[in-house]
């Protein structure tokens, strides 16, 4: 089990988790989804409530958009998007905007999307009901496996033993010994594949950024599988995400 320095924090922040979860509640849910007191949950809830983390609805509480703020901070000063932003939305263009564009860096072991277009809030449809997963597993997906792919054994050694390798759809390799010749085969052509393994229905391909030793993120263009006209191996989304993680990784080498 892990041990914290200040369990009042780790408190706050499954509070905060749990409203993310859930939307707006009210204490009696968070105090009963996180097995702590009700007083507990009041005092934390109404802490976050002055710090302007969270807002009060007439006893039900949400998330307040000041985290919003907080990610585009976090955002904008991230070398990877600094250095990999203008890239990105080229890619965009040169699929004719057919195909949704991901630029990924890894954080705590999970994929930390920095750009996701075309696949935000702000661009889909009122109805819609999910925008593109963020802090995922790694192996889930094409720019988590490029990125996995490319750190070193024992890195990846330690994740796969002690992370679980959880199903997101029934194509999602939770299989140690064929994620690793997936890994394998990554590391030799340069791009991964993701064949419905993260959302069904929805095929990607990505190359990663590495400079020396480093891996600084990868690069993905993903569509539904119903418009790829060939093989993803064979598609021209291949060389152009290749082309653009070499570009990006141009810009940290000379820039």
């Amino acid at each position: 089990m892990t041990s914290y320095p200040v369990k009042a924090i780790k408190v706050s922040h499954d509070v905060i988790e749990t409203l993310v979860d859930r939307g707006t509640i009210g204490v009696t849910e968070v105090a009963t989804a996180l097995d702590i007191p009700k007083s507990t949950a009041y005092d934390h809830l109404r802490t976050l409530e002055q710090v302007g983390y969270v807002v009060n609805d007439d006893g039900t509480y949400r998330l307040s958009t000041q985290f919003l703020h907080i990610g585009e901070v976090a955002r904008n000063n991230h070398e990877l998007f600094v250095r990999g932003r203008d890239e990105a939305l080229e890619l965009v263009e040169a699929t004719d905007e057919r195909a949704h564009v991901q630029l990924v860096t890894e954080e705590s072991r999970r994929c930390a999307v920095l750009i996701a277009t075309r696949w935000q809030r702000a661009n889909l449809q009122p109805q819609a009901t999910q925008t593109y997963p963020t802090r995922i597993q790694l192996h889930t997906n094409a720019p988590g496996k490029a990125i996995l792919a490319h750190k070193d054994d024992e890195t990846v050694e330690r994740i796969l033993r002690e992370d679980d390798l959880q199903e997101r759809t029934p194509n999602t390799i939770t299989d140690e010994a064929e994620l690793c010749a997936d890994l394998d085969r990554i590391r030799e052509d340069g791009y991964a594949v993701d064949d419905g393994e993260l959302i069904a229905g929805m095929a990607g391909i990505a190359a990663p950024i590495v400079t020396e030793d480093e891996v600084r993120g990868s690069i993905a263009i993903y569509c539904a599988s119903d418009r790829l006209d060939t093989d993803l191996r064979e598609s021209e989304f291949v060389d152009m995400v290749r082309e653009t993680a070499r570009e990006i990784r141009a810009n940290f080498i000379f820039t």
